[in-house]
């Protein structure tokens, strides 16, 4: 019958315990049970499964140099995860700084044909169904979609342009834009 976690965590600490003391042996089954529990906490959060065996060798260098600090009293396991979640940290940070150089510029990247601005004809479509939208929406909510959307402006300033409460600003928007939604869904046949 396979050992429960916190008998495995007592077992931990007893080998921890000889191992503080010079007890090679104790000190050699330690580190040969975490291996296999270092690397399958690292698998799933690396880029790569091939990075863990690096990883793994950092973190028993570190239990290995921290191992005095351990104390006997308290659980073990969060002791291992703690070094096991900064080794993985620094290794992270150094793997993404070193692959930030490989990044694509934009301009290279080619565009979908219908996400290309180049058709001016398609765009002004949009643009025009896009304003026949707004157009067909009452006046104050006309005006708090173009102040908050088009403008950017925020909710406080447009309550203080148009004297209107926030909260009032926030319910105009929502009805706007399930009116728009709603007309949108209409004249493209959606229901």
């Amino acid at each position: 019958m396979p050992l429960r976690n916190d008998e495995i965590d007592q077992n931990w600490r007893r080998l921890a315990a000889a191992a503080q003391k010079g007890d090679a042996a104790s000190y050699r089954t330690l580190l040969t049970e975490l291996v296999p529990v270092i690397k399958r906490s690292l698998s799933k959060s690396l880029p790569s499964p091939d990075i863990a065996d690096d990883i793994v060798q950092e973190v028993l260098i570190s239990v290995h140099k921290a191992l005095h600090t351990y104390e006997i009293d308290r659980p073990f396991t969060p002791w291992l995860m703690a070094i096991v979640n900064f080794r993985r940290t620094d290794f992270l940070r150094g793997y993404y700084a070193a692959h930030e150089n490989k990044q694509v510029p934009l301009d290279s990247v080619e565009i979908p044909d219908y996400l290309n601005q180049d058709d001016k004809g398609a765009q002004e479509e949009q643009e025009a169904h896009l304003k026949d939208a707004l157009n067909s929406l009452p006046e104050k909510q006309k005006n708090v979609v173009e102040m908050l959307k088009l403008e950017g402006l925020s909710t406080r300033e447009v309550a203080d342009k148009t004297g209107m409460s926030e909260s009032a600003i926030k319910v105009t928007m929502h009805r706007a834009l399930q009116k728009l939604k709603e007309k949108i869904k209409r004249e493209a046949g959606v229901t």
